[in-house]
């Protein structure tokens, strides 16, 4: 019996624990100069929310200020000449040019004032600072009447409406009263030292390619709506009542971040567990509930690997949502603590994509929120990390060489599909990756994404496991919570390399990486020819007694005079190993410098040359063409064999199909 009331006690101590989370920290993380109390009401019915929000921003700059900007996000929906649409006809396929009025949204500050001050209403004002498009209402100036003095705080209080459009992308409203709400609130832009290197606004303006950026702060967070609606956000749910009407209001509280996200919809099912302090939240649909387990393992393991390998997660829960099938545009994105995943019904074990994505948005708590660097401005320097992350996650996860996909013998990696979305892009020299995202007219993810992750990789190749990990948690350690650059990245990595491996490796990588990111040169060596020629007897004319009075034939002899040529097609170069094979099984490895657009190398011998591959370890993982790298003149039969075997599987099955028709 003093069991069984044990056993009651754990239990309900269990369900208690796994039900709740604290999201307070004893210090706080982060400078938290940007801080919210926003209560709303949300009206499911005319897709509306009417809110009330405090903002206390402190100024840290040694400037005198004697404005605000705001980022005003759901303008971009407003019509179609925001900077945000125009142009454009589809956004993610989809057409917008027949929308109802209903359709569109808009957010809107009715009322504006310093606390114990001036109304600022009448002074209100859209600014366009990166274009000259007029209609742009995606960044609000808010004049201040009185200046604010370095180290001051400012409180504004202030009333907007908003209206969420059905979803164009991520933020809106979808059918069955699904809605996402992020970007959906005046958000303080960052005024800070810029990229030229002086103080000032950094507050763009919405643009297709780019996403999000802001200053650290405390978030809290009250909203009212209908009980029939499961909600997720942003932090933890700290209180939940019932009110006269019949509406329920829950508080969301989350400290230490940039942004705050949420989401409602009636027919999510909850899932809940934990890992060590963490507290994962699953808030999908009925009909995708076999990818519930899936997804929270991916995350679990995420958490796991990223802790050993980058740093701890501080915060208390992670909320991952998973988009019903019609409002699937609202997925596949990151925000603070919660993030939005995307798959369809009964997805194939042997295929990972959702795993993936629930990795990738899962790193992005690292980089764009706990690292905070500018989305806008360098996004490499979040998309990038995090795409490298994802493919060492998901690899390690579920197995090199098969964790994407592995069905019906057939199988490939995360990292192998991520090289291989920069090295088949239609001109991988289309743009450096370094620059604003809203400069990139094509090959975003190619670059970005892509090119950054396979550099990662190959600097991970060249330096190894061990140095790899201390450059990426050196760099995380130092830069959490502080917004860094690409020059911040870069004095990481030259003090790292350089205190492991010495600084002249420390001086060849940065010059390596610098080429990644700041030029549009490629990689490319290639295997030109193998020539094996008989050894043949001297011939010719030879001195004897006199000049050139012996005449002598050349005879074939059992030995070999053999030459193999290597180009270096692209720009980049590295210090490569080739590995050449002769016919008896010997091996030797040339160290080449990589420098000559054209090398040779000559044996002599009884053996002759039957292959030749250019960095056989795969080292440069960046290469455009791993095909080329190798030259063999005895092609092996058993991948033959393999992939024969493979094909006549499918046309088998192929011929089975059709035959159930006829």
């Amino acid at each position: 019996m003093k069991r069984f009331w044990i056993c009651i006690v754990f239990l309900n101590t269990y369900l208690f624990v796994i039900g709740q989370c604290d999201p307070y920290f004893d210090q706080p993380l982060s400078s938290r100069n940007a801080n919210y109390n926003i209560s709303l009401t949300l009206d499911h019915v005319a897709k509306k929310i009417s809110a009330h929000q405090t903002l206390t921003w402190v100024n840290t700059s040694p400037d005198t200020l004697n404005e605000m900007r705001f980022y005003m996000y759901l303008n971009a929906f407003k019509n179609s000449e925001s900077t945000f649409l125009k142009g454009a006809n589809t956004i993610f396929n989809q057409r917008f040019s027949d929308r109802k009025a209903k359709e569109w949204g808009w957010i809107n500050v009715d009322s504006i004032g310093r606390q114990g001050g001036a109304d600022l209403t009448g002074g209100l004002k859209y600014i366009h600072p990166d274009d000259d498009n007029e209609m742009d209402q995606s960044v609000l100036q808010v004049p201040l009447g009185q200046s604010l003095m370095p180290g001051d705080t400012l409180v504004l209080n202030m009333k907007f409406t908003a209206k969420m459009p059905k979803i164009i992308a991520r933020a809106g409203y979808s059918k069955d009263d699904y809605f996402l709400f992020v970007h959906w609130f005046p958000q303080a832009g960052v005024y800070q030292v810029n990229m030229d290197g002086k103080w000032g606004w950094n507050c763009h303006q919405f643009h297709r390619m780019t996403e999000f950026y802001a200053d650290f702060g405390t978030y809290d967070v009250s909203i009212t709506s209908s009980p029939h609606l499961v909600l997720g956000a942003s932090g933890c749910l700290v209180e939940e009542k019932t009110n006269v009407d019949g509406s329920v209001t829950r508080r969301y509280h989350v400290e230490d971040v940039i942004d705050f996200a949420w989401t409602a919809y009636p027919y999510f099912e909850e899932h809940v567990e934990m890992w060590e302090h963490v507290r994962i939240r699953l808030l999908i649909p009925k009909e995708h509930c076999m990818m519930a387990d899936r997804y929270i393992e991916a995350v679990k393991h995420s958490l796991s690997y990223l802790t050993a390998h980058v740093g701890p997660y501080p915060y208390p829960t992670i909320t991952i949502v998973d988009p019903p099938l019609h409002a699937l545009r609202s997925g596949l994105m990151e925000y603070p603590t919660l993030i939005t995943a995307g798959t369809f019904y009964n997805m194939p074990l042997g295929v990972k994509n959702s795993e993936a994505l629930a990795a990738h948005e899962f790193s992005h708590q690292y980089f764009m929120s706990m690292v905070a660097s500018n989305e806008k401005e360098e996004a490499w320097l979040d998309e990038g990390f995090v795409t490298y992350l994802e493919d060492r996650i998901i690899d390690h996860a579920y197995g090199k060489k098969k964790s994407m996909v592995n069905m019906y013998g057939f199988h490939y990696d995360n990292r192998e599909k991520t090289r291989g979305e920069y090295t088949k892009m239609p001109n991988p020299k289309v743009g450096i990756i370094a620059r604003p995202s809203w400069e990139f007219v094509e090959g975003r993810k190619g670059l970005i994404y892509s090119k950054t992750a396979t550099s990662l990789q190959t600097l991970q190749n060249l330096v190894g496991d061990e140095v790899m990990d201390k450059i990426i948690m050196t760099y995380f350690d130092q830069w959490k919570f502080k917004h860094p650059t690409g020059t911040d990245f870069f004095k990481v990595l030259e003090n790292v390399v350089g205190n492991e491996l010495g600084e002249e490796t420390a001086q060849e990588i940065m010059s390596i990486f610098y080429q990644w990111i700041y030029t549009t040169d490629v990689c490319d060596y290639s295997v030109g020819r193998i020539f094996n020629n008989k050894s043949i007897s001297p011939h010719g004319l030879f001195d004897g007694e006199s000049v050139a009075n012996i005449h002598e034939r050349g005879e074939l002899k059992d030995g070999y005079n053999s030459e193999i040529v290597l180009y270096r097609l692209g720009e980049m170069i590295f210090s490569l190993d080739v590995e050449v094979v002769f016919d008896d099984g010997t091996k030797v490895i040339e160290n080449w410098d990589g420098v000559d657009r054209r090398k040779a190398y000559k044996y002599y011998g009884n053996k002759k040359v039957i292959s030749v591959h250019i960095d056989p370890e795969q080292k440069i993982w960046i290469d455009l063409d791993l095909n080329n790298n190798s030259l063999t003149i005895e092609p092996q039969k058993s991948p033959l064999i393999k992939f024969a075997a493979k094909a006549v599987f499918w046309i088998q099955n192929a011929m089975q199909a059709v035959s159930f028709l006829v």
